[in-house]
């Protein structure tokens, strides 16, 4: 079993940070999901999902997080009321 990273835009397979690459093979193993979501985190990815691939390929699991496809805008700023 492998725990990759997995661009939702692009479908390409994390590498090492910053490279990404089409083939799943040549996709850095977290070999644990919390890595991988740590990695997340750290390093403030979006647009992502955990991947978990088994031998049998049809088996795969895919998770979306949907918190790394938020837009990350500032709340809106507070209108003083007129008087």
């Amino acid at each position: 079993m492998r725990i990759l990273l997995q661009s939702s835009r692009t479908l390409k397979w994390l590498r090492r940070m910053d490279v990404w690459t089409d083939n799943a093979q040549e996709a850095f193993d977290f070999q644990h999901s919390q890595r991988a979501l740590d990695f997340i985190y750290r390093h403030k990815l979006t647009f992502v999902q955990l991947v978990v691939c088994f031998p049998d390929p049809n088996s795969d699991v895919t998770v979306r997080l949907l918190h790394t496809e938020r837009e990350r805008t500032p709340e809106p700023a507070l209108e003083k009321a007129n008087a």
